[in-house]
């Protein structure tokens, strides 16, 4: 009753703003995909790992000084691969459909102060699919084969930013809790890979030990950022929950506070442009080897670039590395480990055609994921790509990406988009 008394006040709010308006956008795309597994997988070879159609609306209303934005995702996947966090997504009882409400707020924008109230979403950070201060929102952790900036969920927020003449200082509060989507539908690929070492595992939300819905368990977050000649660079605070939860011997998934602080730099150079990005987190809870979680000290730090020369070439290069202070012997994880990613592309005739590749190994164990796509351009509103994803272990253990070794998986995606 309340759902649809709140999808009835939703409506309602849409309909008077539009008629108020000065001007109201609506675009939104159609989006079909179908996967398999790659011959050398060991389990999946020729099984169906993708099979989704997606349509996704975004109204854009437009006063004076406001705008109300609506950006809603309706879903089907024939795995029945759909899991709800709780939060953002009404899913069907048989995991086929689900409906997500990504953003929806409403923004007023005046000389020196703007507010923005509602679920929205926020980058944070210069990385390139990689987060490390980008923790403001939470991911979804069901998909394997999405973008990275398509996974970011939105966060139930009001944010009050102060805009200078070259910088920005935002600072939200987060009332309500929003976890990361996991994979707990059976139907999904993901789910034996994340929680088949269970006997008991999680099935719906409220398996796990939530956060309390009252003032106390609230999140809070800053930004501050410098828009210089020579150079950007931005501040982060943040203080709220881990979004991804900790288990026990008895699978139940906790979640626990956490804090940071950061900071990253773009630098451009030429047809360089060099990015810096750097994490602390006082005191985080970490997975224990033997269950339960134990605290440590963790520091991430990213160096890398974006090289654009001639010839329509972008190509980016990403240094990661992840410190933790004290003995590695009980956590789930080493002291030290790192990453690197490399990513190419280049479009053909005209720019109907794009070729693109990314890479990412793990250097510690030498796992690897690679991405090639080519994408043909029909018209402006209408692709169509062919992706392969290949995952692989590393010589002695499975490693960061070893473990989605028998989730390697070609890809064909068809877009129309309006």
């Amino acid at each position: 009753m309340m759902r649809r008394f709140l999808l009835v006040l939703f409506v309602l709010f849409l309909l008077c703003g539009a008629a108020s308006a000065q001007e109201l956008d609506y675009s939104g795309s159609f989006i079909t995909q179908a996967g398999a597994g790659l011959p050398n997988t060991h389990h999946n070879s020729g099984d169906l790992l993708v099979g989704q159609t997606s349509f996704d609306s975004t109204f854009k209303v437009y006063t004076d000084e406001t705008m109300l934005y609506i950006n809603t995702i309706l879903l089907y996947d024939a795995l029945a691969g759909q899991s709800s966090n709780g939060a953002s997504a009404f899913v069907s009882d048989n995991n086929n459909f689900s409906l997500n409400l990504k953003e929806a707020y409403f923004d007023w924008r005046g000389e020196k102060l703007a507010l923005r109230v509602g679920r929205q979403i926020a980058a944070w950070g210069k990385a390139d699919d990689v987060q490390i201060v980008d923790i403001l929102c939470p991911q979804d952790e069901s998909s394997l084969y999405s973008d990275y900036q398509d996974n970011r969920l939105g966060i139930d927020a009001v944010r009050l930013s102060y805009i200078g003449e070259s910088t920005q200082t935002d600072f939200y509060w987060i009332p309500f809790f929003t976890p990361s989507t996991l994979p707990l539908a059976d139907g999904n690929p993901l789910n034996d890979v994340m929680f088949g070492d269970f006997d008991n595992a999680p099935g719906r939300y409220s398996d796990f030990d939530m956060p309390d819905k009252d003032l106390a368990s609230g999140e809070y977050g800053a930004r501050f950022s410098a828009y210089l000649p020579s150079f950007d660079f931005s501040l982060y605070g943040f203080y709220g929950w881990d979004d991804m939860p900790f288990y026990t011997e008895e699978m139940a998934g906790k979640y626990k506070r956490m804090a940071m602080v950061g900071a990253d730099a773009a630098i451009p150079a030429g047809d360089f442009v060099f990015r810096l990005e750097s994490a602390f987190f006082p005191q985080r809870y970490m997975q224990a080897s033997e269950g339960g979680t134990r605290q440590r000290n963790q520091i991430m730090a990213l160096g890398g670039f974006d090289w654009t020369p001639t010839g329509g070439w972008t190509i980016t290069a990403q240094y990661v590395a992840d410190v933790v202070t004290g003995s590695d012997s009980p956590l789930d994880r080493h002291t030290y480990e790192h990453l690197a990613t490399l990513s190419v592309e280049k479009p053909f005739l005209n720019e109907t055609i794009t070729l693109s590749g990314s890479f990412a190994m793990d250097l510690r164990y030498f796992s690897t994921n690679t991405e090639l796509m080519v994408e043909y351009k029909f018209t402006d509103s209408i692709t169509l790509s062919l992706t392969g994803e290949f995952y692989f272990a590393g010589p002695d253990k499975d490693g960061q990406f070893g473990s989605y070794k028998d989730l390697s998986c070609i890809i064909l995606k068809a877009k129309y988009s309006f």
